[in-house]
């Protein structure tokens, strides 16, 4: 909603068609400075105005950076640095730092992004985009327009201010409350700014600094051209790494074949794959088999329970077990790959404290395979807790289609049942 109280004021909200991006992209076009007072530079934020940029080449742009970023399985999060007696050298780097991991993040892996970013790099370079780091944490949004000489009889300068960080959410996805002041106020807004870019840490100015942020974001950054050689040593790398991996048994394939299954290879690579994660000393007692629907992920996953050779517990919703004749579901599998000592139990809480009871009294239970795990990705619940202790020090299979629904904590919550967090 944007909603006019006065000639001089207005709201600012980014519900419906009224969104701060496309406020700030007018007063782009009509501005020879831009001042932005933000907690941090995100590229998002940036990359939001770049058509109103790209149609104003001549306008100057400060940007004053007052929090650090970090990155958590929940995305970017913004902190104040709590030491505030570090060199200029020290918050440079801990700006850096937040750039890789602000840009090295899904939201900028996409082509609009990799065409644009020379662009914002060339301002940089022409100096028409300027960077400093405030001595001090500012949680302030302050955006500051100083119109063309030529538009001053019509208003000198704008302000805008309110809770909008310099980010695509900030200015035009999430719910978001800011006040725009014409002329008003916005020479008191000009001093303020004034005084903290005096005092701050200039960034793109130094020219050891310039350099170092464009050599960072063009050659550390997801955006860093690959030469022909780098592919192709990528992709021999994987080759042989696959021909090293352990191969799949002939008395397993002969047994797939004996049963009636097609050795489909992508399965056999897939196995290959997991035997060679499993017996590595230096990779995670476990892993996740998440092909989509219809590939055979119960295949696979009987074949690594086979060619282990070990005693296990298949634990599956009810209506995954199968019928008393062996005939479909978890019971088929087991009799067809003659996994006779292995247990089949279903993912109930109640079953899974039996299960539990189950593997404590008896170690000879070493691996364990967890199908529709999806269902786990809440880590708070009991279900999950009686999970994690059934999965402790065993080998872990795990099958799923859609491991990943809502966040990354998903794969978290997944990963926890058989990698150590912090590891």
């Amino acid at each position: 909603m944007k909603m006019n109280m006065n000639s001089d004021l207005t709201f600012i909200t980014n519900e419906k068609n009224k969104q701060l991006k496309q406020r700030i992209a007018e007063l782009i076009k009509s501005s020879k400075e831009l001042r932005f007072l933000v907690g941090f530079f995100y590229f998002s934020g940036i990359d939001e105005l770049y058509e109103a940029l790209k149609s104003n080449p001549s306008s100057q742009m400060d940007v004053l950076v007052g929090l650090n970023t970090d990155k958590t399985i929940h995305g970017l999060i913004e902190y104040p640095d709590p030491n505030t007696n570090i060199t200029d050298r020290e918050r440079v780097e801990k700006f850096f730092d937040s750039i890789a991991k602000s840009i090295n993040s899904d939201e900028f892996d996409t082509r609009e992004f990799y065409e644009r970013v020379k662009f914002y790099l060339e301002l940089i370079k022409s100096g028409k985009l300027r960077i400093r780091k405030t001595l001090k944490p500012h949680h302030d949004k302050l955006y500051i327009f100083n119109i063309k000489d030529e538009l001053k009889s019509l208003k000198k300068s704008v302000l805008i201010t309110g809770s909008s960080n310099l980010t695509r959410s900030g200015l035009s996805t999430q719910n978001e409350f800011n006040v725009e002041i014409s002329d008003h106020g916005t020479e008191e807004a000009n001093d303020y700014f004034e005084r903290n870019w005096n005092e701050a840490v200039p960034i793109t100015e130094v020219p050891t600094y310039r350099d170092r942020l464009i050599n960072l974001v063009e050659n550390k950054t997801l955006i860093a051209d690959i030469t022909p050689f780098e592919a192709f040593a990528f992709v021999l790398k994987n080759y042989l790494d696959v021909q090293g991996q352990q191969r799949v048994k002939e008395s397993v394939k002969e047994l797939l074949e004996r049963k009636g299954y097609k050795p489909y290879q992508y399965q056999l690579d897939a196995v290959s794959q997991a035997l060679n994660i499993i017996n590595s000393s230096d990779t995670p007692n476990g892993l996740i088999v998440s092909d989509v629907v219809g590939l055979g992920k119960s295949i696979v996953a009987s074949l690594i329970a086979k060619s282990l050779g070990k005693r296990g517990v298949i634990i599956c919703p009810p209506g995954l077990i199968g019928d008393e004749n062996k005939r479909s579901g978890w019971r088929k599998y087991k009799e067809d790959f003659e996994l006779h000592d292995w247990e089949i139990r279903a993912c109930g809480l109640e079953n899974l404290e039996r299960t539990l009871e189950l593997v404590k009294e008896n170690n000879e239970y070493e691996v364990i395979i967890v199908d529709e795990v999806h269902r786990f990705r809440n880590q708070d619940t009991e279900a999950y807790e009686t999970l994690s202790n059934i999965c402790r020090d065993r080998i872990v299979i795990l099958l799923s289609a859609t491991p990943f629904s809502n966040t990354p904590a998903d794969i978290f919550s997944l990963l926890k049942l058989f990698v150590v967090p912090g590891k």
